[in-house]
């Protein structure tokens, strides 16, 4: 049998060793990648980690296994434009320039993660461990998107991207330990049933307490449990196409706080010490084929994806919902193929690479409470889109794209369909071997979202009969330099953008009409602008990467701040993170600090406190010693001062008189050990 191939590069200027891998991997320039040279048959890789890649930043990509992430928030929250709200397992909100997943396309393994379950809880279930890369886009940029703030992709481990040289089946054993308050351990098997054949299972099983935030306050309903079972079957027809099909398990179980989104205190003055058992599932299913030619390449994907959750609200006494007093449950299902190719082409004298593609997304929301069915609604989306990037000159280049979509909402509040044009137009000059200028501009559209699924508003909900799609134009330019001086590497990028949404939608539970009515109705138009920047210096073992982003909202009609469905401002303060990293060869290790500070946000709607400003930092040190191959040792502090504060992404101000601030967890002390045969 031949050897198994390997996705993953060592970069020929560092050291051979494993940390070596590691740390070039997690701190690479654009330039620097660019220029070395690679061997991917020279070493073996052990490195458990997922590559986080965004166009708002310097660096092409970054490792993340240092940060033994088990929340979104540990992953994302550093990248410029990003954020991640949510402290408990089933609060997962991740933003960009402010607008939530909602307005955003989350893929997963090419699968649509779109749903809007419940405002207590995040719409998002997923496992930042198993995760081999995140591609995010800061804002829609391309016609090849359909997030009206950007996109995140994601994408999980297979066998071949494990399965080392001269190996045939392979196995991880993962085990972790963090103090406020979790463990976590993992099982991976891998390896090649024959030179066509390839496989994978992986199991995940995290226990989760109640943490403490900043004070040494404990959160309440917070301990629960989370696992995640994720099989790939693999298929590689030839070099140049492959099949893959795979089935993620994603199982949440608790006796939860009723609103999750609160820290517990909130939770404990509103509803005192009762719990709900909750259970938070999702299950998705894909079939993958890969076209990887030099000249022509691309992916179909075919999906089943399936959020669901189930609370049981009969042990709700006091204030609640009479028609909820039951076990109810509510799901989300997303069915959908997704087609995209990419070709280059030359035409007369000049190069093109054509992208080209469909996408197509049936949405299914659902709901019973106790046991009896509620509502079925369901919304349909077909795309399809053409972008061609023109080589004008070997130095400058033109993008220009078109996307016509259809989008056909049939709910209790009413059937309406919609459609539009879009457009997309983009420059890149490379003005010389160190700077390169960059522009673009995106139309924008989406229709009005199915109604959140588990509250049992739709029989006093009203969409406004004149309602309009949201439409507008993102527009943003930038300068981007990269610099290689023997052994310096400097790299920087900074782009300023505005965001114009027109007809903007906003979801408003409007108690003091008579009845009370759930309305939803086009706010007016809103304004975001602002700028992220990036800069990266290298120096042989020592790395650095420090960021800056700033995004302000308006509604263009009164000037004031915009609405994010919860009461609050979708306005976050201005972030600057900073990352120092340093590779001791000498004694196989790795050692690195990160720090955020997030300056005050008082763009707030009236009698709303100020979004308050914090800074964090943590440390983080990994061995994994040359003379005991497979074995890493990794350990952390997040939060390392025990600061208390809260995202700008996640819930806070105040509620019915209550302080409902989802603070983060306070001092983490985190341990773990792998070991890869």
């Amino acid at each position: 049998m031949k050897n198994a191939p390997s996705r993953s590069h060592n970069p020929s200027g560092l050291k051979k060793s494993t940390v070596g891998i590691a740390v070039g991997m997690a701190m690479t320039s654009m330039a620097y990648a660019q220029q070395q040279e690679v061997s991917v048959e020279s070493e073996k890789m052990v490195v458990w980690g997922t590559k986080v890649s965004s166009n708002a930043e310097s660096l092409l990509t970054q490792d993340m296994s240092l940060k033994q992430a088990d929340h979104m928030s540990d992953l994302l929250r550093d990248v410029p434009g990003v954020d991640v709200g949510g402290t408990h397992s089933v609060n997962q909100r991740i933003t960009i320039r402010g607008l939530n997943e909602t307005r955003l396309d989350i893929r997963l393994d090419g699968a649509s993660q779109h749903a809007n379950m419940f405002h207590h809880i995040g719409n998002l279930t997923l496992n930042p461990d198993i995760l081999k890369s995140a591609e995010i886009q800061v804002g829609n940029n391309s016609v090849t998107q359909s997030g009206l703030g950007g996109s995140v992709y994601f994408e999980t481990k297979d066998a071949r991207d494990l399965i080392s040289y001269g190996e045939v089946f392979g196995s991880r054993i993962y085990g972790g330990y963090a103090s406020n308050d979790s463990q976590q351990g993992s099982l991976t098997l891998y390896g090649l049933f024959s030179e066509q054949v390839d496989a994978m299972v992986y199991g995940q099983y995290v226990s989760r307490d109640d943490f403490k935030n900043g004070d040494g306050e404990t959160t309440f309903g917070a301990a629960g449990d989370v696992y995640n079972v994720l099989g790939k079957l693999g298929y590689e027809i030839s070099d140049l196409h492959r099949l893959e099909l795979s089935y993620d398990i994603y199982r949440d179980s608790g006796d939860y706080s009723p609103r999750p989104d609160m820290f517990g205190g909130a939770n404990t003055q509103l509803s005192k010490d009762q719990l709900i058992p909750t259970d938070y599932d999702r299950d998705t299913v894909t079939l993958n084929y890969e076209l990887r030619g030099e000249q022509h390449k691309g992916k179909v994907t075919l999906y089943q994806s399936q959020t669901e959750i189930i609370r049981d609200e009969s042990v709700i006494t006091g204030r609640w919902p009479a028609n909820r007093l039951s076990k109810n449950s509510a799901k989300n299902k997303n069915v959908g193929a997704n087609a995209q190719f990419q070709s280059q082409l030359l035409l007369g004298a000049f190069n093109h690479t054509l992208t080209y593609g469909a996408d197509y997304l049936d949405r299914t929301s659902s709901s019973k409470y106790g046991g009896q069915g509620f509502m079925k609604e369901s919304a349909i989306s077909t795309a399809l889109f053409l972008e061609d990037k023109f080589d004008v000159t070997e130095h400058f280049y033109i993008t220009a794209g078109l996307r016509y979509e259809d989008y056909q909402r049939k709910a209790v509040t009413g059937n309406k369909t919609f459609d539009e044009l879009t457009w997309a137009l983009a420059a890149d000059w490379q003005v010389s071997e160190e700077w390169a200028l960059y522009a673009s501009s995106r139309s924008l559209f989406k229709g009005p979202d199915l109604l959140e699924s588990f509250i049992a508003y739709q029989n006093v909900a009203y969409l406004d009969k004149n309602i309009k799609a949201e439409t507008g134009l993102n527009s943003q330019a930038g300068i981007r330099f990269d610099k290689k001086i023997g052994k310096h590497v400097l790299s920087a990028n900074i782009s300023y953008f505005i965001t114009d949404i027109d007809d903007y939608i906003v979801e408003q539970y409007m108690y003091d009409s008579t009845p009370a009515i759930y309305r939803i109705y086009n706010l007016g138009d809103v304004e975001i602008k602002g700028f992220e920047a990036s800069v990266f210096y290298g120096f042989e073992q020592f790395n650095t990467k420090l960021s800056y982003a700033k995004s302000d909202a308006k509604d263009k009609t009164t000037g004031g701040p915009v609405p994010n469905g919860i009461g609050q401002s979708i306005d976050m303060g201005d972030s600057i993170a900073l990352t120092l990293d340093y590779q001791a060869d000498e004694i196989d290790s790795v050692f690195g600090w990160t720090s955020m500070v997030v300056l005050e946000e008082d763009n707030v709607f009236e009698g709303q406190p100020v979004k308050e400003g914090y800074d964090v930092h943590n440390l983080y040190a990994q061995w994994v010693p040359a003379h005991i191959e497979g074995l890493s040792l990794t350990f952390g502090i997040d939060n390392i001062f025990d600061e208390t504060y809260t995202s700008h992404a996640s819930r806070s101000g105040t509620a019915r008189g209550v302080v409902v601030d989802d603070y983060e967890p306070g001092r983490n002390v985190k341990l773990s050990a792998a070991y890869q045969f």
